[in-house]
């Protein structure tokens, strides 16, 4: 309810019951709404502000790089070793194979990459859960 529609309904309760409206107290209640509607909208402004600023922030990279869907999607057929492990950092788990090499982020039920003898970059992709 609406601070005018407050004190009207008060004055019009005080009237029925034979009390006269007292003036001074509308007064003050009215100027101190008035002073409390002020700080209200300065505090929606600032938090607007706060929210603009933390919006504005950089976001801080992820503890673990290979988290990230973003870095699975700049792994390129062909990259090193070297810049695989720049881009999703260190894998759970390593495994040599006949030909191949594969590394397992976090382990063997998450994603994996692959590389060539060489130590190249050949496949990458998430399992299936």
């Amino acid at each position: 309810m609406k601070p005018v529609r407050i004190l009207a309904l008060c004055a019009v309760v005080a009237s029925s019951l034979g009390a006269a409206p007292a003036e001074p107290d509308a007064d003050r209640c009215a100027a101190r709404t008035r002073l409390l509607e002020k700080r209200l909208e300065a505090l929606r402004t600032r938090v607007q502000h706060l929210e603009h600023e933390l919006a504005s922030r950089p976001k801080p990279p992820p503890r673990e790089p290979w988290r990230d869907p973003a870095a699975w999607q700049e792994l390129r057929t062909g990259m090193s070793q070297a810049d695989v492990l720049r881009i999703l950092g260190a894998p759970g788990r390593v495994t040599t194979y006949t030909g191949f090499q594969r590394w397992e982020y976090p382990d063997a039920l998450g994603a994996r990459v692959n590389f060539d003898d060489a130590g190249r970059l050949l496949t990458w992709g998430a399992l299936a859960r």
